[in-house]
């Protein structure tokens, strides 16, 4: 039998082509790890981490207040008469009594407290559990797809047990496949989180990390590692075995694909849309998203109300991935011994289509990149990340930025009368501020109150003066109106869409030179490999014509695509920093005191897009020119981001002038102009 199970591994792990897929897999991975946890793209500063890692330390250094509290919880419920009487036939006293029994055994003796960054980015990855059911799907149908293409399950049935044998042996390599595939990404997340980060001390307990402290369970930081990494494992074992029973019933192969995506689709919506505190909630946690994450399996405590009783989630979820991996094997045992569905449906139009030429060479051309040669779907796929990486992105508004925002929102628009009122009065309330600060500090000095009571009276003081720096924009503003006319506006929104606040520009120029470079480095080389050129070559002017046309599709494609960043900042931005005023003057900001007068916001915007789109063109053209350089798709590909994506690259890393050896200063020409 093990002979069988290593056939059928080394049946599907020899191809090339699926070796070349898993890669892939591996580096798209590789790539979202990096890109998601890069601290540039959350807008996350040195400061900002620290204080998140003193905050977790608090929390852990109050772990045994915490199971305290949880003994407490059940020692009040037993002093009061009413849950005395009730406490038997009610959810919630059973809750509080359970909760109380399974942290009764925790002491906190090897509490040692470790961030929790590493372990959420190594093992808390959406992206990666998705990547890995994709390499469940193509394991499960080259195994029984290739077999069904060549009619290879009639000869199987043929032989003594063959029938049984074989369902067995494939069962158990798709086992050995999710286990090993599993380690392998999860292992590649976990050396991506030593390098950038590093971990503390694993073998202290999982209530050393913050994020778990809820959890129950008598478990070190390593432990619960492996225990995540195997639990995840079978569970894509367990799914497998589902969709392998689809193949092996399916007779065409999309049938199969769209199960698995529609199950993966239903978990995500129901993961979404049912309140966790429903009575339903149940079902928002035994889904295929919610046993994925095993961070809350292992690292939190939640029972569920069944029939009145409380049923611990781990329980529950261990029990419901057991019995989906008994019918998914039993199912594909049954399929393969009693099935009929042992081939592949040729499907076949019964009516034959006449050619029809294309009437036009830039409709032909068209279809050609953006169907034939797939770049359509990278164009959306990036678009999709490019979108929601944006719309993603949080803006949280200091208090200073609240006040400014709203003091600015009702002086916007030409002088009035009221509106200086407005302003002399808040400068009054400052200067009567500081004043009376000066007051006391001279008091003070004379030892007429102690230093205490100083500090007890500035504290309202300065709760007032807090907001001065915010005040002062507003004064520079109307200064500036007062000397040389123009509105007031509030400009904070179009600071960051101008690159002027928290910068972005250069991770949306980054993913936009990466999707132009794949979506468009084979353009010229598909033409060589099927010795098209050589035919175009013998034509008046027919190289010249299609180069032209391909260049235009291209060009085309980029405009349209350059548009997407502009579109979703803007939205997302405006939620935080309403954009008002986009016919007033440009010198109406302050960054841009310098432009001249005429030239409105909305031109200025304008003017924004173009350049990013002339931007993108120029990487376009420039990877149309190195694919007919080299001709070779590969080659195409590898120096087209040499030239247009790695000087960006290093950008991001921190080496600020390659930026200079990129399309970043046209792509980001508002920045270098600010004032």
């Amino acid at each position: 039998m093990h002979r069988l199970i290593f056939y059928e591994l080394d049946k599907i792990w020899r191809k090339r082509s699926f070796i070349l897929s898993i890669c892939v897999l591996m580096i798209i991975n590789l790539f979202l790890l990096w890109y998601i946890n890069t601290p540039e793209l959350k807008g996350t500063t040195e400061e900002n981490y620290i204080d998140e890692l003193y905050e977790e330390q608090q929390k852990v250094a109050g772990y045994k207040e915490y199971l305290r509290s949880v003994q407490e919880s059940k020692d009040n419920l037993s002093s009061i008469s009413i849950f005395k009487k009730q406490g038997q036939n009610d959810y919630a006293a059973r809750n509080i009594e359970k909760s109380a029994k399974d942290y009764s055994g925790l002491s906190g003796k090897n509490i040692r407290w470790m961030p929790s960054k590493s372990l959420k980015i190594s093992m808390e990855s959406v992206w990666t559990d998705l990547l890995l059911i994709l390499s469940v799907l193509l394991f499960s149908g080259n195994l029984i797809f290739a077999e069904k293409d060549k009619k290879l399950f009639y000869i199987t049935r043929s032989t003594k047990n063959g029938r049984l044998q074989s369902g067995i042996a494939k069962i158990a390599a798709l086992f050995v496949h999710c286990t090993i595939i599993t380690i392998l990404f999860y292992g590649m997340n976990l050396i991506y989180a030593e390098i950038t980060i590093g971990f503390g001390d694993l073998t202290a307990d999982i209530q050393s990390v913050a994020i778990y402290m809820e959890s129950n369970l008598q478990i070190s930081i390593l432990e619960y590692i492996i225990y995540s990494v195997l639990t995840k494992g079978f569970v894509f074992f367990a799914t497998g075995t589902v969709i392998m029973a689809f193949c092996i019933f399916a007779d065409r192969i999309v049938l199969p694909y769209v199960t698995a995506f529609l199950l993966y689709g239903i978990s995500y919506i129901a993961y979404l849309t049912i309140p966790a505190v429903e009575k339903w909630s149940v079902f928002k946690y035994i889904n295929l998203i919610g046993i994925l994450e095993t961070q809350k399996l292992y690292g939190s405590y939640l029972n569920f109300n069944i029939g009145g009783y409380p049923v611990s989630r781990l329980v529950l979820t261990r029990s419901i991935i057991i019995d989906l991996a008994i019918s998914g094997i039993t199912l594909s045992i049954l399929l393969f011994v009693y099935g009929r569905n042992f081939e592949l449906v040729k499907s076949r139009s019964k009516h034959k289509k006449h050619f029809h030429p294309h009437i036009s060479l830039l409709y032909h051309e068209g279809y050609k990149i953006m169907i034939t040669n797939r770049a359509v779907v990278v164009i959306l796929l990036f678009a999709i990340l490019i979108g929601w990486q944006i719309i993603g992105k949080e803006y949280n508004p200091s208090a200073q930025e609240q006040y400014y925002r709203d003091i600015m929102l009702q002086l916007e628009g030409k002088m009035t009368d009221e509106k200086e009122a407005l302003i002399i009065s808040e400068q009054e309330k400052y200067d009567k501020a500081f004043s009376e600060i000066e007051c006391i500090d001279n008091m003070t000095a004379n030892g007429k109150i102690s230093e205490n009571a100083a500090d007890g009276l500035k504290a309202e003081l300065y709760a007032v003066t807090f907001f001065y720096p915010a005040f002062e924009r507003v004064q520079h503003q109307y200064q500036r109106i007062c000397e040389n006319g123009g509105s007031f506006i509030y400009d904070t929104g179009y600071l960051y869409l101008f690159g002027l606040k928290n910068n972005d520009l250069l991770i949306n120029l980054f993913l936009l030179s990466l999707c132009v470079v794949a979506a468009f480095g084979n353009v010229i080389p598909m033409e060589y490999q099927c010795g098209v050129w050589y035919l175009l070559g013998a034509t008046k002017a027919g190289k010249k014509k299609i180069i032209y046309r391909k260049a235009a599709v291209c060009i085309m494609a980029v405009m349209g695509l350059s548009i997407i960043p502009v579109i979703c900042r803007f939205i997302n931005i405006s939620k935080a920093y309403p954009m008002h005023g986009a016919g007033a003057a440009i010198a109406d900001i302050p960054y841009f005191e310098q432009l001249p007068p005429a030239l409105s916001i909305r031109a200025f915007i304008i003017l924004l897009i173009l350049a990013q789109m002339g931007a993108l063109i120029v990487v376009a053209a420039g990877t149309l020119v190195i694919s007919y350089w080299r001709k070779n798709h590969i080659q195409s590909v590898f120096f087209s981001i040499l030239v247009f994506v790695v000087p960006l690259i290093l950008k991001i890393s921190g080496i600020g002038f390659a930026g200079w050896f990129s399309v970043f200063p046209l792509y980001s020409w508002t920045t270098l102009i600010g004032a």
